[in-house]
């Protein structure tokens, strides 16, 4: 697995979704064993119920307990002066409409393109990662090819 870009905010936001999961999988966990209590697991919905919960939520903790081990913070990641990385602000133009508009880029477990966070894991974030002030790339989509220009590239 590779780095997990996360901001500080972040982190402490993936933490405590870890915390819950931990409470809820112990919860869980109890809610099985009564349902095993009462009888005939083939027939004992509640039973059948908690264990599918329980496994969600056991996928979900792996699935984190891998991205924690893996934590690269963002806000104190050194950066080329200029070039555009995880963890700084691009401004874009499309150089079709000369539309402009700026992402942060992040992770992906904290990607919300509405609110200026985009992953460096989306066709976008992929084709401007290490790109520089005046320079001019092609998006390529399913169909469509956007060409774009890097404005400005500042710390996030």
């Amino acid at each position: 697995m590779g780095e997990t870009y996360l901001t500080k905010a972040g982190l402490v936001k993936l933490q405590a979704e870890h915390t819950a999961l931990l409470r809820q999988k112990r919860e869980l966990t109890e809610e099985v064993s009564k349902a095993a209590a009462m009888g005939d697991l083939r027939e004992n919905a509640e039973y059948h119920a908690a264990r599918e919960r329980l496994q969600h939520v056991a996928k979900r903790l792996a699935e984190l307990d891998g991205k924690l081990t893996h934590v690269q913070i963002i806000d104190d990641l050194e950066v080329k002066s200029g070039e555009v990385r995880v963890g700084v602000k691009v401004t874009l133009e499309d150089q079709q409409t000369k539309e402009r508009f700026s992402y942060v880029l992040v992770g992906p477990e904290e990607a919300d393109p509405q609110h200026g966070k985009l992953t460096n894991a989306s066709p976008l974030g992929k084709s401007v990662l290490g790109k520089k002030p005046g320079d001019k790339f092609l998006l390529n989509l399913p169909k469509a090819t956007v060409p774009y220009r890097v404005i400005s590239v500042e710390r996030g």
